[in-house]
């Protein structure tokens, strides 16, 4: 039995154990990730070969920038961290399968064409992951979308796979070729992924370590290197299987991600019947409650009030009002990180709701933070309440539209208020003024 067969089956074991994990609800990663490493150390180890120190430093430096970055990286930028995670894994592809493009290390026919379909999978990964990086890290606006994006985005990807086909059968050759290969596919993966809002973006990062995953088992293939092989397959793997979980949990399907093809057209926002509210309004009301909950969405997470929200909470349970904070699983941009960001801001136990339960009474007060996507009813989104009957809500929202653009029917419900003003900005503002008035209610 060689070395690349001892580490599929050790590897592909561990996988099927963190499967069968998952499925049960129980701890999974460490098995995908141990499942990983020795797909990676096995034929390594075991294979030998005169560069086995270099690729053995190699694996060593590269897991240590992984780990002082991911010990560096709070909760919130977790999602935008992994997208560029797999960026950078679809950009190795592309450079080193472009690197044996330059020095003729492949025969033109099915290696090259090999080599060729993994530089197409790496750079589109790539250029597709760094924009979700910028989505996630709020370095964009929420979408940028046009009626033409799917069509030319269609025209885009065929003349790469086009050219890749001609630079596979050898018929054209040389830097400038290979240039204007990398630039259509970088080109293709940014106009995939500029149409999709925040919501879809954690679903798209995971699909493009799909792909850069594939890219990479290609390259090894095309190269002959087993270590690149299972790492790959591994990697796609992994990615698709996350990929499909969340599309489920989330109840947003893959197709949706087709150059926007799916997703909602933006509106105009819509106008506000009645004077949106302020914070001294606010404050008004929140004296009078006694009892609260808070419904912290991704505006919360981007605007980075989770901390004011934990205070805000705080002063009205000092003030005798009681509180709770329903932290959905899915309110964050990956699944469970909003309960342990929360957690993470120091919200204590008894706060917490996961989920809400359906004969569960309605508080006398809501408020939702950025959570205009996380309680919109058409969303259909499983262990949410239908607020259409509940008590009086606040809605605190930087945009009507929401991320995903969708309009949400709570807007005209007469005993829903809209607070337009940024998360953090506004929480500080309504903290302020409760401190003001002492710890007690009157």
């Amino acid at each position: 039995m060689d070395d690349l067969t001892i580490g599929m089956a050790l590897a592909g074991l561990l996988m099927v154990i963190g499967m069968q994990r998952m499925q049960a609800e129980r701890p999974a990663f460490p098995w995908f990730a141990a499942g990983l490493a020795v797909a990676i150390l096995a034929p390594l180890t075991l294979g030998g070969g005169e560069n086995q120190l270099t690729l053995l430093a190699a694996l060593a430096l590269g897991g240590a920038l992984a780990l002082i970055l991911g010990l560096t990286t709070d909760m919130g930028a977790l999602p935008g961290r992994l997208a560029l995670m797999h960026g950078l894994t679809g950009l190795s592809t592309s450079l080193v399968a472009s690197l044996a493009m330059i020095e003729h290390l492949l025969e033109p026919g099915l290696m090259l064409g090999l080599a060729s379909l993994g530089i197409l999978l790496g750079t589109f990964s790539a250029a597709g992951a760094t924009v979700t990086h910028a989505r996630l890290s709020n370095m964009l606006p929420r979408v940028f979308r046009h009626a033409a994006q799917a069509g030319a985005g269609i025209a885009l990807l065929i003349a790469t796979l086009a050219l890749a086909v001609v630079l596979a059968l050898g018929l054209r050759d040389g830097p400038g070729w290979l240039l204007l290969f990398l630039g259509l596919a970088a080109a293709s993966g940014v106009t995939f992924t500029l149409p999709l809002a925040e919501r879809e973006a954690p679903l798209a990062a995971s699909l493009f370590g799909s792909l850069a995953g594939a890219g990479l088992a290609l390259l090894g293939v095309a190269l002959d290197l087993p270590p690149l092989v299972a790492t790959g397959i591994l990697s796609a793997s992994l990615s698709l299987i996350l990929s499909l979980h969340l599309s489920r949990i989330v109840n947003l399907p893959l197709r949706r991600l087709l150059w926007g093809a799916s997703t909602p057209a933006l509106r105009d926002e819509p106008s506000l019947e009645t004077q949106p509210l302020s914070a001294d309004k606010v404050a008004a009301r929140l004296r009078e409650a006694s009892d609260v909950l808070l419904i912290p969405g991704f505006g919360c997470m981007a605007a980075q009030a989770c901390g004011e929200l934990i205070e805000l909470g705080r002063i009205l349970e000092a003030r005798g009002a009681r509180v709770r904070l329903f932290a959905h699983p899915l309110g964050g941009r990956l699944p469970g990180q909003l309960p342990l960001l929360m957690r993470e801001a120091g919200a204590p136990e008894g706060w917490l709701i996961e989920c809400w339960q359906e004969q569960a009474r309605p508080p006398e007060l809501i408020l939702s933070v950025g959570a205009h996507d996380l309680i919109n009813p058409k969303l259909g989104l499983k262990g949410i309440a239908d607020l259409r009957q509940g008590g009086s809500i606040i809605l605190l929202v930087k945009h009507l539209g929401g991320f995903s653009g969708a309009a949400n029917p709570l807007l005209g419900e007469p005993h829903v208020r809209v607070w337009l003003d940024d998360a953090r900005h506004a929480l500080g503002q309504l903290n302020q003024l409760l401190r003001e008035d002492g710890p007690s209610r009157p």
